[in-house]
């Protein structure tokens, strides 16, 4: 995709960073999965021996061909070294172009901690590996909990649990103060399951704490060895998985102001978590 005409290099980047979320919002929405690139380069050839081959005329440069984002003198000066492949897509693509066509009426557009979830999923949904499509759907979601903290009170209690640990019948023998340090240490973040039910309390999804402790604790017995499933069921955890991520991380887009499109709930709709 490319767009030209802009003024300068700033506004042309910040059309191509709403380009690029725009993209991968529709791609989540889609659910075809979507890699908008990290700006880094894929493919490079030197611009001196191209040059001598004749691919590029005295007046021209020789740039890498970038897999992501990248600004370009809008000159036609520019010529960048592809590889030609011929591939075939069964996906509709109406669903994707259609997608970014609502998301472009709501221009511009800015998210904040759904960025890296919808980033993530877009992965899972690329990969072909059910287990891998489930590490990056739960780690999608638990990012989002990870700058919880405790309350004021409940921090409180915590400091006064670890006192009470250390001055019980006003001894201080070396197994007690590490129990007292101990929960100093393990409490002193909100636990990765605390972060994810207070997300879907913020975000109004508190019906879906239950779907979600059925899929991780097939997870966990999967990963840590004390569940084995056939390779349909772990294909059926993988798509339980991102279809339960997927409405967490496009709750939080809508709450970043962004109306969700609506091919979203052909994909992520209430049909797809087990109550």
């Amino acid at each position: 995709m490319g767009a030209r005409g802009f003024a300068t290099e700033a506004d042309a980047r910040d059309f191509g960073e709403q380009l690029r979320l725009m993209v991968g919002i529709a791609g989540l929405c889609s659910r075809l999965g979507v890699d908008v690139g990290e700006d880094r380069p894929s493919g490079w050839v030197s611009e001196d021996f191209a040059r001598s081959i004749g691919l590029v005329k005295p007046h021209e440069r020789m740039v890498p061909n970038v897999h992501g984002l990248t600004i370009l003198p809008d000159d036609d000066n520019t010529r960048v070294a592809v590889t030609e492949v011929q591939a075939e897509v069964r996906s509709d693509p109406s669903q994707l172009l259609g997608a970014m066509t609502e998301l472009a009426r709501e221009m511009p557009l800015r998210v904040s901690a759904a960025a890296s979830g919808v980033r993530l999923l877009n992965v899972a949904l690329m990969s072909s590996q059910p287990l891998a499509q489930i590490v990056l759907a739960f780690s999608a979601v638990e990012a989002l909990g990870q700058d919880e903290t405790w309350s004021a009170a409940q921090a409180d209690l915590i400091k006064k649990l670890a006192a009470d640990v250390e001055e019980n019948d006003g001894k201080h023998d070396a197994e007690r103060l590490e129990v007292a340090e101990a929960l100093r240490r393990s409490l002193h973040r909100v636990g990765l399951r605390q972060g994810v039910l207070r997300v879907l309390s913020r975000l109004d999804l508190r019906q879906l704490a239950k779907e979600w402790d059925r899929l991780y604790s097939l997870r966990s017995g999967v990963f840590h060895g004390t569940r084995v499933l056939t390779e349909t069921e772990i294909a059926q955890l993988a798509n339980d998985t991102v279809s339960l991520c997927g409405r967490i991380i496009l709750a939080v887009v809508e709450q970043d102001g962004i109306t969700v499109p609506s091919v979203a709930a052909k994909h992520f709709g209430e049909r797809d978590v087990r109550e």
